[in-house]
């Protein structure tokens, strides 16, 4: 009974996090939980997004997400971070490097699995859960995984 109570409780705070957040969400973006969005402005969905619970996207340096892509549980979206080559500079002031960052169309970004600026992700690609993506995936229809993510093996034949 208790967790009936709480599943309608979510139910309903996804409801007002669409409507407080109409603009983001006109696409027929389906939320599975609340993410956390940061600079939301820079953040563009397509079509038939799927955004599951605890995903985190900061958008300072523009995040687009293309159609049919699935976000699971706790993905991570970062497109700002220290810029390490000037390190001696930014010491005190710790100045952020903004990148953009872009998902293709049909696209599965595991749990857990971490993205950060800069990116580009072709079209139908699958980002294995607990994976550092810090570079781009260019080539389709293949599992990338790992700590930097790399090429595993083919999953669709296309």
């Amino acid at each position: 009974m208790i967790e009936l109570f709480y599943r309608i409780i979510k139910k309903i705070l996804i409801i007002f996090h669409k409507i407080l957040n109409f603009g983001l969400y006109k696409n027929g973006v389906i939320l599975y939980g609340i993410p956390k969005l940061i600079n939301r402005k820079n953040i563009n969905l397509d079509h038939n997004v799927r955004i599951n619970g605890n995903v985190f996207i900061h958008g300072d340096g523009g995040v687009h997400i293309g159609e049919n892509t699935t976000l699971s549980y706790g993905a991570t979206i970062i497109s700002t971070g220290y810029d390490v080559r000037s390190w001696d500079k930014n010491k005190i002031n710790k100045n952020h490097k903004s990148k953009s960052i872009n998902i293709g169309k049909n696209v599965w970004i595991c749990a857990n699995a971490t993205i950060l600026p800069g990116v580009n992700i072709s079209d139908e690609i699958v980002v294995a859960a607990g994976s550092l993506v810090n570079s781009d995936l260019l080539e389709s229809g293949y599992i990338y995984g790992g700590i930097p993510a790399k090429k595993l093996r083919k999953f669709y034949k296309g």
